[in-house]
């Protein structure tokens, strides 16, 4: 649902944008397409927001394109507002909430070279996938569309001469950023409808998975151990069985409402989702075996229950090694 909502504010973000779009300037080549140069460096990313599917980040992007009817004399620069100079109506098509530190103004060389500089803030959508999840890696993106002209009249290009690139220094804890690239695309807005030039900016980033080991799965196997010490207690002890199982169930399912506050409402399993689940099980199946034992020693069979008992000492922690790894390795 939020992946649909969200598609619909892009459309309408596009749709609105297309209303003020510069009728009245055309392209600087008339019989062929206009080259804009696009340089993107991403300044900082602040969070990515698994949850809810979005990333804020802090970039910079800089325009060029030669316009011949922009030569002048003058010494130095000179400074226009788009509204009185043909520019690429430029915008990003995964935006949700951004927020831009410069005027919309292109500085203009002696030769019409025309330059637009600008940052920009905010927050953009991005599409995760949660199979892997904690040890998940994430392609996201900065997709940038023109949406003012004819797309045949206009070219997005990566700017060989200004370098683009991500940042060293990012407030980002939980994540790690792998490799970029930056290409020139198509983009249309809606599936079947003509596309449009674009330029997407994308990058890997792997998940920092220590916290979520340190905080979830390494308490959850102490937890499972706890629960094995029901295997150690006289089969005559039930409620102290019963007690310790019942315990470690509802101690693993507040852990399971903490963990699913890190991701959406997905509807398949993460390897996380697997690792509990198969936890629950054998810590349901320890409450059913302290039952069991119990049932075996009121009615005089304590030494079947004793053996019992000592078979699943070995027995439960076997199948917990096979649980990790279906959930972490394999």
């Amino acid at each position: 649902m939020i992946k649909y909502f969200t598609g619909f504010i892009q459309v309408f973000v596009l749709m609105v944008s297309t209303l003020f779009a510069q009728d009245s300037i055309p392209p600087p080549e008339i019989n062929g397409r206009t080259n804009v140069y696009i340089s993107i460096v991403i300044n900082n990313i602040s969070e990515i927001n698994a949850a809810g599917q979005i990333m804020k980040a802090d970039i910079y992007l800089l325009a060029k394109w030669k316009d011949p009817r922009l030569v002048h004399d003058s010494d130095g620069i000179v400074v226009k507002n788009f509204e009185n100079a043909w520019g690429p109506l430029l915008t990003i098509s995964n935006r949700l909430n951004i927020n831009k530190s410069f005027a919309e103004d292109i500085t203009i060389s002696n030769d019409g070279t025309a330059t637009y500089f600008q940052r920009i803030f905010g927050e953009f959508t991005q599409d995760f996938r949660f199979e892997d999840f904690p040890f998940d890696t994430q392609q996201l993106e900065i997709k940038i569309i023109e949406i003012g002209n004819d797309s045949k009249d206009i070219h997005l290009l990566p700017d060989p001469d200004v370098r683009s690139g991500i940042s060293d220094r990012l407030s980002l804890a939980d994540w790690k950023i792998l490799d970029w690239k930056y290409d020139s695309t198509r983009y249309s807005i809606i599936e079947g409808t003509p596309s449009l030039p674009a330029l997407t900016f994308s990058f890997k980033a792997k998940r920092e998975s220590g916290f979520y080991m340190l905080v979830f799965v390494i308490p959850l196997v102490l937890i499972i151990i706890m629960s094995w010490m029901a295997f150690w207690l006289d089969p005559k002890l039930s409620s102290s069985q019963i007690s310790i199982a019942t315990t470690s169930m509802l101690t693993l399912i507040a852990y399971r409402f903490v963990v699913s506050g890190s991701l959406p409402k997905i509807s398949y399993m993460t390897r996380m989702d697997i690792f509990v689940l198969g936890s629950s099980v054998l810590i349901f199946v320890t409450l059913l075996q302290s039952v069991l034992t119990a049932s075996l020693s009121s009615n005089n069979k304590e030494s079947l229950a004793n053996s019992i008992d000592k078979q699943c000492r070995w027995i439960f922690p076997l199948m917990y090694v096979l649980v990790y790894l279906l959930a972490f390795v394999f």
